[in-house]
């Protein structure tokens, strides 16, 4: 079925309402400054704060931005947005401890709480200088703690003490030989100690580990997280203690899991394997390859699940490794009506840091030198960038390559996939772009670059993404099932790097359940474990079918991935496309709170994004009175979801309190409670009367709760015209249900 654009009218009392002002006004702030040590991680997507911890700040409604604790702190006046600050340190020692303490000390002076996981790295600058103990009890005193800068070792007589399970052995519980804890103590009483540890005579000797006070919080090293890069888990709850401890009760969440009131759906594929020849019955007799067993398996008989189609550009191309057969397939795949278009680049980099500074001829002399004859189409094409003509005879590189020279990860022989022509940004993304465009059917065009290989991009290569307008994904790779048991294993919504932004894939793809595509090839079935551990007891992902074409190479891979198709059908799900998604991620980081009074906020700069979400919000519905620009709200979970009418530039909620014993809050007017359709339009023009637009895929499920029983009239604008008359005499919150 392909997406349709509707337009419904609906017999109900009439409602009007503005856009609202957009003047400025302070924000509630939602970033948090955290550090990070170039030195040690020089890329910051390898640091223990962006894979392990993140995500919990994301759907608190905070996001990070980074700083190097090499480089000079950056002054105060040009912080903006600055809700705290969080510390995870390695080491006890920086630069300038005295500098740092003093610019600390000024940031909590605008009441900029301050959050440290484990070490304070104060105690001394890279010279062994000691700080004295007074500038750092001074510090610590801010957080309602004071220390002598002394550490219990030998934890055998330990006992540790708790009281609130909210917070901690969140994953797991303390067990097996404590860590040691630097001795560290409550001073303030009006900070609140989660977990304390005792010793000595009588257990007469006590430090606290878990505090969080009116300023921020501490939790000592060892006793937040266990485990190691391979597997960890959660001591303590990351939700609960940040919750607490940057105080985000009375922020707003934009929420990038939900659309309607229901769990978002997409799915995107990788053109990896499009030339493979498939094992299946059926098809490996005549040689059919794996991108059209997809085609025909995955993709025509799932009409009512979107698709995001990006072909490696160099496996299409004759000039590549493309033909005929590669175009004809592609064509037809990118002209149904559910498969939007999309890059996986032109040569599929692998290791993209590579491409950072490239240089041809290092390219040249590192991978092709030795296997390439001089007269080759591949020397001849890299013979303008070398210096001369005998390094086209393999005598490039006279002396062997260091392993610093060259950083190729141990997982591939060569830093791309195809090094038939020398790398070229521009055509990596936008020549690929160009070419799949040549592709499509008249009226549709490359929506989003899919990143390849390490998915790793350099600000450049975000850049071009940027500047040509395409959305971009990849990255992250969430698990979150029995061989990684714990929410340190779900990805933020993306990752800032310099002044660009890159959005995660919200799932693992297949090729993380199968060993790198080399065992357990039915693994990916295994995907609904993570799909519902991430939507229960806390909607951490929108529901996200992400494979490769080489998923149609094997028979186990296969049913497995349609699996996962069906699963998809039987699921209350809201399906859009990928672009569609990555426009709502981007939104997350955009969107500004401007509070209007108690429980009322305008929201501005969310782009695509059209939920907002109210955690603890069992007791509190939408003020539709006093709102603009709300289409829709919906309990789930205990929180409340908000949807936003995408025509209305800076929509205003309102919250009142609400009766959870009622089955749902009343209005004055009717308003969506979920829908599988995007809905946004929404107008009363006459007295008992309202109109929306709605497009999406598969049927148009909805559920729409009217201010008063009675009779109900749909008149639908579309392709099919189609007019209903529905009778609903329940009650006063009865539902009208549309299909």
């Amino acid at each position: 079925m392909k997406t349709r654009s509707i337009l419904f009218s609906i017999l109900i009392v009439l409602f009007f309402w503005g856009t609202g002002s957009a003047a400025t006004q302070p924000t509630v702030p939602r970033t948090i400054l955290t550090f990070y040590d170039s030195k040690e991680n020089s890329d910051i997507r390898t640091t223990r704060i962006h894979r392990y911890l993140e995500m919990a700040i994301n759907h608190l409604g905070l996001k990070f931005k980074y700083l190097d604790i090499n480089k000079p702190l950056p002054d105060l006046k040009d912080l903006e947005d600055i809700r705290g600050v969080f510390t995870w340190f390695n080491t006890d020692y920086m630069p300038d401890p005295p500098g740092f303490l003093s610019w600390a000390d000024q940031l909590m002076d605008k009441k900029i709480k301050w959050v440290i996981f484990g070490l304070t790295g104060v105690v001394s600058d890279f010279q062994g200088n000691q700080t004295p103990l007074p500038l750092i009890n001074r510090f610590l005193g801010r957080l309602g703690l004071q220390t002598q800068e002394n550490w219990k070792n030998v934890t055998y007589d330990v006992k540790l003490k708790f009281t609130d399970k909210q917070m901690v052995e969140f994953e797991r519980p303390y067990t097996g030989i404590l860590p040691p804890f630097l001795k560290i103590y409550r001073v303030d009483e009006t900070a609140t100690t989660f977990l304390s540890a005792s010793w000595g005579k009588d257990l007469a000797t006590t430090s606290d580990l878990i505090v969080i006070g009116p300023q921020g919080g501490y939790a000592a090293p060892g006793y937040y997280i266990s485990g190691n890069e391979e597997f960890h888990q959660w001591y303590l709850n990351p939700f609960e203690f940040f919750r607490r401890a940057f105080a985000t009760d009375d922020l707003p969440k934009p929420d990038t899991t939900t659309l309607s009131g229901r769990r978002m759906y997409y799915s995107h594929i990788d053109g990896d394997g499009w030339r493979n020849e498939t094992e299946i019955e059926g098809y490996r007799d005549t040689q059919k390859l794996s991108a059209e067993v997809v085609f025909n398996e995955a993709l025509e008989p799932f009409p009512d699940l979107p698709v995001t189609l990006a072909p490696i550009a160099g496996d299409l191309d004759p000039k590549w490794y493309g033909n005929e057969e590669a175009l004809d397939l592609a064509r037809k795949m990118l002209a149904l009506p559910q498969v939007e278009a999309g890059s996986h680049t032109y040569s599929h980099p692998y290791f993209w840091e590579y491409y950072k500074d490239y240089k041809a001829e290092k390219e040249w002399g590192q991978f092709l030198a030795k296997k390439e004859k001089p007269d080759s189409l591949i020397a001849k094409r890299f013979a303008p960038f070398l210096p001369a003509k005998k390094n086209q005879s393999g005598q490039a590189a006279k002396k062997k390559s260091k392993e610093k020279d060259n950083p190729i990860p141990k997982i591939y022989n060569y830093p791309r996939a195809y090094l038939d022509y020398p790398f070229d940004l521009d055509q990596e993304i936008i020549g690929s772009i160009e070419f799949i465009n040549k592709l499509c059917p008249p009226g549709k065009k490359v929506k989003v670059l899919q990143w390849s290989g390490d998915t790793s991009p350099f600000p450049a290569a975000l850049a071009k993404t940027r500047q040509i307008q395409v959305m971009n994904i990849n990255g992250g790779d969430t698990k979150f099932d029995s061989e990684f048991p714990s929410q340190s294993w779900v990805s933020s919504v993306g990752f800032q790097n310099e002044d660009q932004l890159q959005i995660y894939a919200s799932l693992s793809n297949e090729n993380t359940y199968t060993e790198l595509w080399q065992n357990n090839y039915s693994g990916f079935q295994n995907l609904i474990t993570t799909l519902k551990s991430t939507e229960s007891p806390r909607r951490l992902k929108p529901f996200n079918l992400y494979y490769h074409m080489y998923s149609g190479q094997k028979t186990a891979s296969l049913n497995a991935l349609v699996k996962n198709l069906k699963y998809a059908q039987s699921q209350e799900i809201a399906p859009v496309a990928t672009s569609h998604y990555a426009q709502i991620a981007e939104g997350f980081y955009s969107t500004r709170f401007v509070p209007l009074g108690p429980q009322r906020w305008r929201i501005e700069n969310r782009g695509r994004l059209q939920t907002i979400r109210f955690d603890d919000a069992a007791g509190l519905a939408v003020n539709t009175e006093k709102s603009q620009g709300v289409i829709g709200q919906r309990h789930f979970q205990g929180s409340l979801y908000v949807s936003l009418d995408e025509a209305r530039k800076n929509p205003v909620i309102a919250l009142k309190i609400f009766s959870p014993g009622e089955k749902l809050p009343t209005a004055a007017q009717p308003y969506l409670v979920q829908g599988r359709w995007h809905i946004s339009n929404l107008e009363f023009p006459r007295k008992h009367q309202a109109t929306f637009t709605a497009q999406g895929f598969g049927d148009g499920e909805m559920v729409w709760k009217v201010p008063e029983p009675g009779q109900y009239e749909f008149n639908l604008s579309s392709d099919t015209s189609v007019q209903q008359t529905l009778n609903r005499s329940e009650e006063h919150t009865s539902e009208l249900q549309s299909h």
